[in-house]
C-alpha cells in the first residue's frame, strides 16, 4: 500500500466529494453507536444508510431566493409538498452545508433535484427519506414535529422506524440509492 490512496466504497461509486463526506459521516456515526439489541436499526444514521436516498443540489427553479422562511425547513417543506398536488415529495434527513452536516428537510420531484425552500444557496449534498406529502403531513400532525429529528435528538417517529422498520410503501421513488454497502 506504499503511496496508494485507500478509497471508501462511496468514493469508488463515483459520488461527489460532498456526498462521500456525508455518507462517510453517517457510517462513522452508525459504527460509533454500535448495535441495539431488538432494533432493526441501531441509530438514525443506520436507518438512513439502509433506506436513504441521495438528492441532487439545485438552485431554486424560478430563480431568485427560495420562498420559505429560514429555520423553518420542516414546516415549509411539508406545506410546499402538500400544495404540489403530488408532484413533490417531502424529504427529511441531513444536508451537507458549507463544512458539516445539518438536520434538514426539503422537497424533491421525480427527477431527484432538491427544492430547498429555506436555504438561500443549495447545500453541497442531501441525503434523506422521501415520503409522500400526505403521509408526512399526517405523521407530523399526529406526533407534533418532524419525522426524524427532534431538536437535536431522534424523534419518536424515527425511533419506531429504527426499532420496527419502515412501514410498507412509505418511501416515494425519487433520488438516487446509496452505493452498495452504503
Amino acid at each position: 500500500m506504499d503511496g496508494e490512496v485507500v478509497r471508501s466504497d462511496a468514493a469508488a461509486a463515483g459520488l461527489a466529494d460532498s456526498e462521500r463526506w456525508l455518507v462517510d459521516w453517517l457510517r462513522r456515526d452508525a459504527a460509533f453507536r454500535g448495535a441495539r439489541p431488538g432494533w432493526l436499526h441501531s441509530s438514525l444514521a443506520s436507518l438512513l444508510l439502509a433506506h436513504g436516498r441521495l438528492f441532487t443540489p439545485a438552485p431554486w427553479p424560478e430563480g431568485g431566493p427560495p420562498p420559505g422562511e429560514p429555520g423553518k425547513c420542516f414546516v415549509e417543506s411539508v406545506l410546499w409538498a402538500s400544495a404540489s398536488g403530488g408532484e413533490l415529495a417531502y424529504v427529511e434527513g441531513w444536508a451537507w452545508d458549507v463544512a458539516f452536516p445539518v438536520e434538514h428537510a426539503w422537497c424533491a420531484g421525480s427527477d431527484g433535484a432538491v427544492r430547498d425552500l429555506t436555504w438561500p444557496r443549495p447545500g453541497a449534498a442531501y441525503l434523506g427519506l422521501p415520503v409522500a406529502a400526505e403521509t408526512a403531513s399526517a405523521l407530523m400532525g399526529e406526533h407534533g414535529g418532524p419525522l426524524l429529528h427532534d431538536n437535536g435528538l431522534v424523534g419518536p417517529v424515527a425511533q419506531s422506524w429504527m426499532r420496527d422498520g419502515l412501514p410498507a410503501g412509505l418511501l416515494v421513488d425519487t433520488g438516487r440509492p446509496l452505493p452498495a454497502g452504503g
